[in-house]
């Protein structure tokens, strides 16, 4: 189930007074939570081995992606180097130190995740919805 809160914007722009709703997002699992998890899924390898696995596959998207590559993991989705940056007035004066302002890593959903999270007709298949109206000391409230 995804949880969300509503926010309004506060924004100086034509998003003032609007509310968006926001995923609330209970925690963050890491390497080990990961690994515990698909062991729970009957996995015939140990913790160690999924976590060696994993922090190989983290390696290799890292090399793959800052070599120019997009790095597609069937059903799950594509991940690629993104960049942000600002134009330069011609081609002559364009520097990356100076035009591209920041790059992070984007993922897009494809195959199974894509259909089955978001749904081809926006239908979003089987995600159930909960509002929170806040959050203190880690416990929500409605």
């Amino acid at each position: 189930m995804l949880k969300y809160i509503l926010n309004q914007s506060q924004a100086n722009n034509a998003t003032k007074g609007k509310w968006y709703g926001r995923i609330f997002y209970e925690e963050t699992v890491d390497l080990d939570g990961l690994a515990e998890h698909m062991i729970s899924h009957c996995s015939s390898y140990s913790k160690g081995q999924l976590k060696g696995i994993i922090t190989d596959m983290v390696s290799c998207i890292h090399e793959l992606t800052t070599q120019g590559k997009k790095v597609k993991l069937p059903d799950l989705g594509i991940f690629r180097i993104r960049t942000q940056g600002k134009g330069a007035k011609s081609l002559k004066e364009l520097s990356t130190m100076e035009h591209i302002l920041f790059m992070n890593l984007g993922f897009r959903p494809v195959g199974d995740m894509r259909s089955r999270t978001w749904g081809d007709d926006h239908n979003l298949y089987g995600v159930k919805w909960k509002r929170v109206e806040r959050v203190e000391n880690g416990r929500e409230g409605v």
